[in-house]
């Protein structure tokens, strides 16, 4: 038997899949260009997973691949999401971790989309569950559980046991044995967001992914040095300052920094920072 049967008969199987259950996902909106996501269809996922044979990892990996492309493109091109697209993406990554439960790409994937972006905390959290039933040795899946209900939920009593869970499996980084404690040391949850994306980088081998999170990561690092500075202001005039103009006035500003995403930055009364922006990228028209 020619050796390259298999990986031929694979890809085969893969395309096959592919064409037989997914769909169009739909027009873009606003005379955008056309685009094409692969979704599984209605077919339950113990079928998906039988048809994909001894090829599991193949299949898998050919619609991640699909998956991070259709995004990427998205990104690339700063088109927001309909929330049908992320429902199905949603969809998509969940046929995808019952094709290949061990594939931890799709997980990781779903933190920094569908939580991070989309919004979707309990179905991110759902993925993460399954990553820990399947990936026992790994610690991510509870660190990030952990993370999503300080960060997201700002529910510090259930993202403890998540933390502890991660910081006893073997190979854990140390820091996880004190993760939750420096949360509480920063007193905010920007800066535990910081710390949060500082750990995906270094893990993101994807180029579109680290992209991605570097930009989110260098806004919050913004957005964390204006808070800092609203504390010194508050510190030093025994009151909350009423503008941006008053932190330059005081020397505390230079000037107000741009938004990475094409956004304003405001001075909420309350001391925090918001940005018109909410961390997705603004077309140059869009701004007022």
């Amino acid at each position: 038997m020619n050796r390259s049967y298999p990986t031929v008969l694979a890809l085969v199987l893969a395309t096959t899949i592919y064409v037989l259950t997914i769909p169009l996902l739909g027009e873009i909106q606003r005379q955008r260009q056309v685009e094409e996501i692969g979704k599984i269809g209605e077919i339950p996922p113990a079928v998906v997973r039988a048809l994909s044979f001894e090829f599991k990892g193949v299949v898998a990996d050919f619609l991640m691949l699909r998956t991070m492309a259709f995004v990427g493109e998205r990104i690339g091109a700063n088109q927001e999401f309909i929330q049908d697209e992320w429902r199905y993406l949603h969809r998509l990554l969940t046929k995808i971790t019952e094709i290949d439960r061990r594939f931890w790409d799709p997980y990781l994937f779903a933190e920094t989309m569908l939580v991070w972006q989309a919004g979707m905390i309990e179905e991110g959290n759902q993925l993460l569950l399954k990553a820990a039933e399947h990936r026992p040795w790994d610690y991510q899946p509870y660190y990030f559980l952990g993370f999503n209900h300080f960060y997201f939920k700002k529910d510090a009593q259930r993202a403890a046991p998540y933390l502890r869970r991660a910081a006893r499996i073997p190979g854990a980084p140390d820091y996880l044995q004190g993760l939750a404690a420096r949360f509480s040391l920063y007193g905010n949850e920007t800066a535990a967001g910081i710390i949060f994306l500082e750990d995906m980088l270094r893990q993101a081998a994807n180029p579109t992914v680290s992209q991605y999170l570097a930009k989110r990561l260098q806004t919050l690092k913004i957005i964390y040095d204006l808070e800092r500075k609203v504390a010194a202001f508050k510190i030093a005039h025994d009151r909350l300052p009423q503008s941006f103009q008053e932190m330059i006035v005081a020397g505390l500003l230079s000037e107000v920094p741009p938004d990475p995403y094409g956004g304003e930055f405001i001075l909420l009364r309350n001391g925090r920072i918001y940005t018109t922006s909410e961390l997705i990228g603004v077309k140059p028209l869009d701004k007022k």
